[in-house]
């Protein structure tokens, strides 16, 4: 078992390389550049030559990005041109207010989407199946940041009971303030995951042994839990680690329209005020959080399901 969790571990080097190596050419295609934005519009032509040969911003593009790779691992990722200060501070600083407006979304996909799933599977064509999976397929067309706008009429504005935008202070300061925006980017990822669990539940209900576990007098409520939902829930798992990774990315928006202090409201700051070493900090970030957060799927793969770790283990005895 472990490994299985080494090897996976090993695959995760070269996938962050080409993904940092891909992000780190688009930004060094921008037209922006660092060493006008930091010495400002006012900076003669021979003084921005020198910053630029300074920063090492005539190397070649190979160079600059294995320069750039080596900083980072060692925690570096810049100084950002706004702040004035390391862009890992500034990430870090923001990051668990990022993590804690995902994490709670994806727990509400998990609360309110498995459920309803497994209900809408077993009661396949009834009134409550069809009206849940047309809110469901809602949930999943609406806009983000149209969503977010009609929460905040309806529950800031009509009914005053959760603040529009910012973190409150204290434990229930955050809690309110963070109810709107957790739900505004939670609706699509309940609907995935419900409309992924009635899927699998359906394919599971039809097998042998849930006929043979009736037979034998198991409780229902055991046959669903033990027998059912179980054997259904990979599809599930990849369903709410992707989306993990999708809610990470897409809290820009979320962000952005409820002011909440993350790493989605910085990248926006940032591109406004064309801080490059802040926007390639904070998209690095949220693609090796996206990375690793694939990883730990995989992970839960070989302890949801059994067979995956006996096939893991049959393949080293055929080499």
């Amino acid at each position: 078992m472990w490994k299985y969790i080494v090897k996976r571990i090993l695959m995760l080097i070269p996938v962050m390389l080409g993904t940092i190596l891909i992000v780190f050419f688009i930004m060094d295609r921008s037209e922006v550049d660092p060493a006008k934005v930091i010495l400002g519009d006012a900076a003669t032509e021979e003084t921005v030559a020198e910053l630029r040969e300074e920063l090492g911003l005539n190397d070649p593009f190979f160079v600059r990005y294995g320069r750039y790779v080596l900083d980072l691992v060692q925690g570096d990722m810049g100084e950002s041109y706004t702040y004035r200060t390391p862009v890992s501070d500034q990430i870090l600083a923001r990051l668990p207010n990022t993590l804690l407006l995902a994490s709670t979304a994806v727990l509400l996909s998990v609360v309110i989407g498995i459920p309803l799933g497994v209900v809408a599977a077993k009661k396949q064509y009834s009134a409550f199946d069809n009206i849940s999976m047309v809110v469901c397929l809602f949930g999943s067309a609406a806009p983000t940041f149209w969503l977010g706008l009609v929460l905040v009429l309806l529950f800031s504005q009509m009914i005053p009971i959760f603040p529009a935008s910012s973190m409150g202070r204290g434990f229930w300061g955050v809690l309110r303030s963070l109810v709107l925006p957790s739900f505004t980017i939670a609706i699509s990822s309940i609907a995935t995951v419900a409309r992924t669990t009635r899927a699998s539940m359906l394919e599971v209900i039809r097998q042998d042994y849930v006929d043979t576990a009736r037979a034998k007098g198991t409780p229902e409520s055991k046959i669903t839990s033990r027998h059912m939902l179980r054997n259904a829930l990979i599809p599930v798992i990849t369903s709410v680690g992707l989306n993990f990774g999708v809610l990470l990315g897409g809290s820009v928006l979320t962000e952005t329209v409820f002011a909440w202090p993350g790493i989605g409201r910085y990248v926006i700051e940032a591109i406004k005020t064309q801080d490059i070493p802040s926007v390639l900090g904070c998209v690095v970030a949220l693609s090796i959080m996206f990375t690793v957060v694939n990883l730990l799927v995989d992970i839960l793969y070989a302890f949801a399901d059994p067979r995956i770790k006996a096939q893991y283990k049959q393949g080293r005895k055929k080499r």
